[in-house]
C-alpha cells in the first residue's frame, strides 16, 4: 500500500506543539495544585435593568424642560413584572427593559411620602449611599401633585370588569387591561375637573358601534407620553401656563358621548408655529365650526404647501386665538370626545387642554410599532378608499377632520384589532394567557396578584399608614378564600410598628422572608433638620440594600408633594 506523506512535517510539528503544551500545563499544575482543584464557575443568570426611550425621557439626566415624567402606574408595572413573569406581559414594558426577570428572587420597595424631586435636587450630593447604589433616577408624576392617593394608586389595580376571561378577550392580557383602564378610570378624574361618578362603559351604546367608544380613548399616561397638554402641577404647569381647558367642568365620558373631528392649520411666525385655521365636524359629517385666525406675530412662512393658507386668505381676518378658544368652549358639550390625527399638535396650536381624546395615529397602525405612525392620507386611501390632501393648494382642515372621524367610526363598526397591527399582534398572546386562567374573578389589588402567583408579601409602616392598606389586603384575602377555600393562604400581611426606625429594621429582616416587601413611611419635613433627615434616609437605604441578596430588585420612591413631582430610583443587585 502506498503511503501518503503529503504535509507530514507540519502534522508532526503540530503534534510536538500539542505535547509541549500538555507538558507545560502539567508543569503549571504541579507548581499550582490549587488550580487543578478549583471548581468550574457556572455562569449565573443575573437579571439586568435598564431604561429605554420613555424611561430615558423621564430620567433626571434629561433637562427638566425636556423631561416627561412617568406615572405611578409605570412604577407599579415594574413591581408587578417579576411577580407575574413574562407570560403575562403581552408587549414589552414601555419605559424599561428587565432582562432575565424570572431570576429576580425578591422585590423590596421603600415609599417615602413627603419627599419630592425638589428635596432630591437640593440634597442628592450628600446622599452618598443612594448615589453609589443606584444609577437610574426618574421623575414620577405622583398622585400628590393632582391631589390623588399615593396608597390607592400604588396598591390598587382597578379594572372595570371582574370577569377575567372577558378582560383577556378584550385586551389580550391582564397587563393591557391594567394600562387601558386604570388611568382612564382613576387618574383622569384626578387630573381634570370631572363631576359625577367616574367614567363608565355600562349602559347601551350606539347601534352602529360594535363596542364602547370609550375603549379607544387615550389614558392619562398616553396623553403625557404623546405630548398632549394636561392641567398638571409641577414642571408641566409652567409649560402650559397660558393654556385653557375646553370646559371649566366635564361630565364623565360614556359610550354615548358625542365625537367631534378636529383639525388645525398653522403657519410660521417670528415666534414659532401659530394657528391660522380650525375646523370641527360632528358625527353626521356636518361642519359645525370653521374659523380663520390672525396670528399675533409677523408671519415668516405661510406653509401653503401644507396649510393651504396664503396671504390673501388672511387679509381682513380679525379673529384671534382667544376668540377661537371662547367659541370652542361654548360649542363643545362637557363629555365631548375629540377625534383627530396626532391631535396633540392641534391642541398645542389652540393652546387648549381636553381629557377625552381618540387619536387615529394610535388606533391605526401598519407596522406593529407604535413609534412608526401612519399618515392620515395613507389611512384614508387604505380604509376609506378616499384620496385626501391631493390638491396643489395644501391641506383642508375640514377634509382632514372629517377623514379622522370616519376612520374612528369605521373602527367602531369592526373591532379593536381592525387596522392595528400592534393590537393584532396581541392575539398571539391570548391563547397562552388564557391557559393560565384558573379563576373567573379577577381581584382588585396588587395583593391579589401576589396571592394568585403564590407569592408572599408584607407591607410595613406606622399606624398612620398601614390602615390605608388594610382595605386592599382584606379584599384580596376575602376574594381568594371565596374562590379556593381549601387552599392554604400564603403569607400576605401588614406589619404596624411604633416608629420609622423600626419600620426600616423590620424591612431589613423581611427581605429574606418575603417575595415582596414594602415599607411606607410618612415623613414630617422640618426645614431646620432637612439635611439631617436626608442623611438619615440615605443610611436607611444602605441598611436595606445590604440585606438584599443578589438578583433582588430594590426600588425607592419619593412620593412627591402638592407642588412637585416625585423621584424613583431602582436597581437589581448583582455580584458587584
Amino acid at each position: 500500500m502506498k503511503m501518503n506523506y503529503h504535509n507530514s512535517e507540519p502534522v508532526k510539528k503540530k503534534r510536538r506543539n500539542n505535547l509541549q503544551g500538555t507538558e507545560q500545563n502539567k508543569a503549571d499544575k504541579d507548581q499550582n495544585p490549587a488550580e487543578e482543584q478549583r471548581p468550574k464557575i457556572r455562569k449565573k443568570h443575573i437579571p439586568k435593568f435598564r431604561l429605554k426611550l420613555a424611561g430615558n425621557t423621564a430620567s433626571l439626566l434629561t433637562p427638566s424642560e425636556e423631561r416627561i415624567p412617568l406615572t405611578l402606574t409605570d412604577l407599579q408595572h415594574l413591581l408587578l413584572h417579576p411577580l407575574l413573569g413574562n407570560i403575562n406581559i403581552s408587549q414589552p414594558p414601555r419605559w424599561y427593559v428587565l432582562e432575565k426577570c424570572d431570576y429576580i428572587n425578591q422585590i423590596t420597595c421603600i415609599v417615602l411620602e413627603g419627599l419630592s424631586i425638589q428635596d432630591w435636587e437640593k440634597y442628592n450630593e450628600t446622599m452618598f449611599n443612594a448615589n453609589k447604589i443606584f444609577n437610574n433616577f426618574v421623575e414620577i408624576l405622583t398622585p400628590s401633585v393632582y391631589n390623588g392617593s399615593l396608597v390607592k394608586e400604588l396598591a390598587l389595580v382597578p379594572l372595570s370588569e371582574i370577569d377575567k376571561e372577558s378582560l383577556i378577550q378584550r385586551y389580550g392580557s391582564m397587563n393591557l387591561a391594567l394600562e387601558a383602564r386604570k388611568d382612564l378610570m382613576v387618574m383622569m378624574k384626578a387630573v381634570f375637573p370631572i363631576d359625577g361618578e367616574t367614567m363608565t362603559e355600562k349602559g347601551d351604546f350606539s347601534n352602529e358601534d360594535a363596542y364602547p367608544r370609550t375603549q379607544l380613548i387615550m389614558s392619562a399616561w398616553q396623553l403625557i407620553e404623546e405630548n398632549y397638554p394636561l392641567p398638571l402641577k409641577g414642571k408641566l404647569q409652567h409649560t402650559y401656563a397660558d393654556y385653557v381647558m375646553t370646559k371649566d367642568k366635564y361630565s364623565p365620558v360614556t359610550a354615548k358621548s358625542p365625537m367631534f373631528g378636529l383639525d388645525c392649520e398653522m403657519c410660521l411666525t417670528n415666534a414659532g408655529s401659530e394657528l391660522t385655521r380650525v375646523s370641527i365636524v360632528n358625527e353626521k359629517h356636518v361642519s359645525i365650526y370653521e374659523a380663520l385666525v390672525k396670528p399675533y406675530n409677523d408671519i415668516t412662512d405661510y406653509l401653503t404647501k401644507f396649510s393651504g393658507i396664503t396671504h390673501s386668505i388672511l387679509l381682513g381676518v380679525e379673529k384671534r386665538l382667544e376668540d377661537v378658544q371662547r367659541e370652542i368652549r361654548d360649542l363643545l358639550p362637557p363629555d365631548a370626545i375629540l377625534v383627530g390625527q396626532s391631535l396633540n399638535a392641534d391642541l398645542h396650536a389652540l393652546k387648549m387642554m381636553h381629557p377625552y381624546i381618540i387619536d387615529t395615529s394610535l388606533i391605526y397602525n401598519f407596522t406593529g410599532e407604535r413609534t412608526r405612525k401612519p399618515k392620515l392620507k395613507v389611512l384614508a386611501r387604505e380604509y376609506l378608499n378616499e384620496d385626501i390632501q391631493s390638491g396643489k393648494n395644501g391641506h383642508c382642515s375640514t377634509e382632514d377632520s372629517l377623514a379622522s372621524l370616519k376612520l374612528v367610526q369605521l373602527k367602531l363598526k369592526k373591532n379593536m384589532e381592525f387596522g392595528d397591527a400592534v393590537h393584532t399582534k396581541r392575539k398571539g398572546y391570548r391563547e397562552n394567557v388564557t391557559k393560565i386562567v384558573q379563576k373567573q374573578e379577577y381581584a382588585l389589588s396588587i395583593f391579589n396578584h401576589i396571592i394568585e402567583q403564590k407569592k408572599t408579601s408584607i407591607v410595613i409602616g406606622c399606624d398612620n399608614i398601614t390602615g390605608d392598606y388594610f382595605t386592599y389586603l382584606t379584599q384580596a384575602k376575602e376574594c381568594f378564600n371565596s374562590q379556593l377555600k381549601k387552599c392554604k393562604l400564603k403569607k400576605v400581611k401588614l406589619c404596624t410598628v411604633d416608629d420609622v426606625e423600626e419600620v426600616v429594621s423590620k424591612l431589613s429582616e423581611a427581605v429574606s422572608e418575603f417575595n415582596f416587601a414594602m415599607a411606607h413611611i410618612k415623613l414630617e419635613t422640618d426645614i431646620k433638620d432637612e439635611l439631617k433627615q436626608m442623611e438619615t434616609i440615605d443610611n436607611w437605604i444602605k441598611k436595606v440594600w445590604d440585606c438584599i441578596k443578589e438578583s433582588g430588585l430594590f426600588v425607592v420612591l419619593f412620593g412627591g408633594s402638592t407642588n412637585n413631582n416625585g423621584v424613583a430610583m431602582m436597581k437589581v443587585k448583582d455580584a458587584s
